[in-house]
């Protein structure tokens, strides 16, 4: 027989799952923690519109810093569209990134890049990762 949860057990199981899928406070490098991620890069590959910097974190939680600035790249709707594919990627390679800080900056050929291009650019880094890994 299928015991029914109540509704609050059943909002509380969707929140926990819904952590595990989403971006958290954790997630998101502050001040310091960028400084301290570009003093101590383990690794760093180049693609053709970002540079991915990686490096050691204190805490179990990988952190994320995208650094996409208006000198590279002009359109704001450009950065949004970089920002979000970088995010979503970040997403769903966490497990990959556990105690570790990535930071994204982007190249000037971001600006004129296509959407398959810019996740051309994010796949070399998931393989690049996954050998790391």
């Amino acid at each position: 027989m299928v015991e029914k949860l109540s509704e609050t057990e059943e909002l509380r199981v969707e929140q926990s799952l819904l952590h595990n899928f989403c971006l958290t406070k954790q997630n998101i490098l502050d001040k310091s923690e960028i400084q301290q991620a570009f003093d101590s890069v383990e690794s760093k590959l180049s693609t053709l519109h970002f540079t991915f910097l990686l490096a050691k974190r204190n805490i179990k939680e990988p952190g994320l810093c995208v650094i996409l600035t208006k000198k590279n790249i002009k359109k704001a709707t450009k950065r949004n569209l970089c920002r979000r594919i970088i995010k979503e990627s970040f997403r769903l390679h966490k497990d990959l990134l556990d105690h570790k800080s990535l930071i994204v900056l982007s190249k000037k050929t971001a600006a004129q890049a296509t959407k398959e291009e810019l996740w051309q650019s994010i796949t070399e880094f998931e393989c690049f990762l996954k050998k790391l890994h």
